[in-house]
């Protein structure tokens, strides 16, 4: 079952939901849409994103938490967009 904070952010579609979604379906740059800023993939992102995955919120999920070699691909593809944490959240299970 989903946290209900997490359930609230659904429902409020909150930036964190967004972001999540975003990493998700591989479309992070939609999220600088309203801002000409970067932001970076953290910690926080993967971690809920994972926690949606589970819970199977988003159809035509673009990343698999459970085989290596998506994981691996989608860090190569957007390691510009993630800091060092990100990167380490992304591959813990694996290590």
């Amino acid at each position: 079952m989903l946290k209900p904070d997490i359930l609230k952010m659904a429902i409020n579609n909150n930036i964190n939901i967004k972001r999540a979604k975003a990493l998700l379906l591989n479309s992070w740059d939609e999220i600088y849409e309203d801002s000409p800023f970067v932001a970076k993939i953290s910690v926080n992102d993967v971690n809920l994103a994972k926690e949606l995955v589970k819970h199977k919120i988003f159809e035509n999920v673009k990343i698999d938490f459970d085989d290596y070699q998506s994981v691996h691909n989608f860090v190569i593809n957007n390691e510009k967009y993630m800091d060092q944490l990100a990167k380490s959240a992304f591959l813990s299970d694996f290590q």
